[in-house]
């Protein structure tokens, strides 16, 4: 993928969308997918993962990506602001279920695997702690992550429990499923989160996703502390992707 610089990025009008470039970052991905289902149009703007980001701060105030700015709005950086801009600019089949129930579902469950204290945020305190076992916790500290993930080594077994958790309740939440969605009976916004952030539970093969071998070997963790994860988990990522989402991963 060709990225704008966040100079060439300031010039342009439209949806400018950050990303990190050179990895399948899963909430930049994730972001992508909603743009495409609503066949909207961005610029990708390259971000630099792990690093201070000078140009891109004094821009948008973010250090991280993604962040989608459309003209002269405000930065948008939250999952459910970069839904709801998709839902707004584009068209196409809503990612919101109809009821006001299941959208409440939907809300909660995207919420508990990619928000704060979600699976990946867990995930990511448990791939810094293997960092900070490798290199020393002042060496670690360079990294910014550190600090974005309020990560300490008393947040570790925590991680471990509540990681152990969503991944029982998604279990029993797929199996139960008759719709072959997470939420309601048709894609929503739960099932294309879901499906790249499943990747800190097992990646995607190297031909589906050839993401850098360091990246895979931090995913590769979760099944090397807990097990084989159960195979619900990855067959229902699999069949989204194949279903609605676009293969190879393009980053």
């Amino acid at each position: 993928m060709e990225y704008l610089s966040v100079e060439e990025a300031r010039a342009k009008e439209g949806l400018r969308l950050v990303l990190t470039a050179g990895v399948p970052g899963p909430f930049g991905e994730a972001a992508k997918a909603l743009f495409r289902h609503h066949n909207v149009g961005f610029f990708p703007v390259r971000q630099k993962g792990g690093q201070d980001n000078p140009e891109l701060v004094a821009w948008t105030r973010h250090r991280n990506a993604p962040v989608a700015l459309y003209n002269d709005e405000a930065p948008r950086v939250r999952w459910l602001e970069i839904l709801d801009l998709a839902e707004r600019l584009g068209n196409g089949p809503t990612l919101f279920p109809r009821s006001i129930d299941e959208r409440i579902a939907m809300i909660g469950l995207i919420n508990e695997i990619a928000g704060e204290n979600s699976l990946i945020w867990h995930a990511r305190i448990l791939m810094l702690h293997e960092t900070v076992l490798a290199v020393g916790e002042q060496k670690a500290r360079h990294n910014p992550m550190l600090q974005d993930y309020l990560y300490d080594q008393a947040a570790v077994e925590p991680a471990r429990q509540r990681i152990l958790a969503l991944m029982d309740y998604l279990t029993k939440h797929i199996n139960k499923s008759k719709s072959g969605y997470l939420v309601g009976n048709n894609l929503t916004a739960a099932d294309i989160y879901y499906a790249y952030i499943s990747n800190v539970i097992r990646p995607q093969p190297h031909e589906l996703n050839p993401m850098p071998q360091g990246l895979r070997t931090s995913y590769e963790l979760l099944e090397k502390l807990f097990g084989k994860a159960p195979s619900v988990l990855i067959d229902f990522r699999d069949r989204i992707f194949e279903k609605h989402l676009e293969l190879p991963v393009n980053f």
